[in-house]
């Protein structure tokens, strides 16, 4: 099970942290499919945060395609993540959405749009395919 831990000093929502979070868990393999997340209370109990953080935060990644809740059992990974065979209105809008909290977190540490776009570029020249 992976770590939840928020940085309480960056200028990034919590709940936007918690998705990064889960996100980066499910994507590592740190956090399986089919596996039971904490519950909205106890991830609220342990991050110190409202339980609508977690609400926000879970219903966010279910309208993501990650995440099925079940009434009376919990808040589960979904086997498979999403299919992204077709770039729908939502991914669009998802991908703004990270675009400006990316943007907004390299502006705090000075880095330039054209610094980002050279790593990543070199980061994906070192991806197997």
């Amino acid at each position: 099970m992976i770590n939840f831990k928020l940085d309480k000093q960056s200028y990034v929502p919590f709940y936007r942290q918690l998705v990064d979070i889960i996100l980066s868990g499910i994507s590592a393999g740190t956090i399986l499919p089919g596996e039971r997340l904490p519950t909205i209370r106890d991830m609220a109990v342990k991050l110190e945060v409202n339980p609508n953080t977690v609400v926000k935060a879970y219903s966010q990644l279910q309208l993501l395609g990650f995440l099925d809740t079940q009434q009376g059992t919990g808040v589960f990974v979904r086997p498979q993540p999403p299919a992204q065979t077709e770039k729908s209105a939502e991914n669009l809008r998802v991908l703004e959405e990270l675009c400006r909290d990316f943007i907004s977190r390299a502006h705090l540490q000075n880095l330039t749009i054209d610094e980002i776009v050279e790593c990543l570029r070199s980061m994906q020249k070192q991806q197997p395919e």
